[in-house]
């Protein structure tokens, strides 16, 4: 039986652990699943999985060797970012692994960039109206200070951006209940959906 590249790999891990006295388990390693990644959907590590402890450094390197062997990516692409920018050994044959299964996300970010770049702001955001007073489920609200000054704010939103409160507190604490904040930054303020 033929092992793949990465299996290969995570055992001249375990043998040089071995060698050096190292332990590497959970409480200081990443498991790497092997000689195949975990199946996509799976979101966490399950008994029976088949795998090896290796270090952060080895994790990455297995990652990258496992998406070559597979065809896939099987990494987290910031993590093996910040693992080649450490320039290990043989990182630039890493690096073109790295380059080929992240082609996908530059050639989406290439083809989004002109609704980063500023084209699609304003009105012309596919967002635009959905979200605070121009939502047609938006509910206008007052706030009252203690001493009597109303500020109107077009949704609960802007209201909690511009005071910087808490959107959540606002909503369901103050707004629903009608109770005014008894301590803090805003003792005393009202709060009140308009009609």
């Amino acid at each position: 039986m033929d092992l793949l590249p990465n299996e290969v790999f995570a055992l001249e891990c375990l043998a040089r652990y071995a060698r050096e006295g190292l332990v590497v388990d959970s409480s200081n390693g990443q498991f790497a699943h092997c000689p195949y990644p975990r199946p996509k959907g799976q979101k966490k590590r399950l008994p029976g999985d088949k795998g090896y402890w290796l270090t952060f450094e080895d994790h990455q390197h297995q990652g990258l060797l496992q998406s070559k062997d597979v065809g896939r990516r099987c990494y987290i692409p910031y993590m093996v970012r910040r693992y080649l920018d450490t320039w290990p050994p043989g990182c630039f044959d890493l690096w073109d692994i790295y380059d080929v299964y992240n082609k996908k996300t530059l050639e989406w970010r290439e083809a989004h960039s002109e609704r980063m770049s500023g084209k699609y702001t304003g009105e012309n955001h596919p967002n635009y109206g959905k979200f605070g007073a121009l939502n047609h489920n938006s509910k206008a609200i007052i706030a009252i200070k203690p001493d009597g000054t109303e500020l109107h704010f077009g949704g609960v939103r802007e209201a909690a951006g511009e005071l910087g409160i808490d959107q959540s507190n606002l909503s369901s604490r103050y707004l629903k209940t009608g109770k005014s904040p008894t301590r803090g930054k805003f003792k005393g303020w009202q709060f009140f959906y308009v009609g």
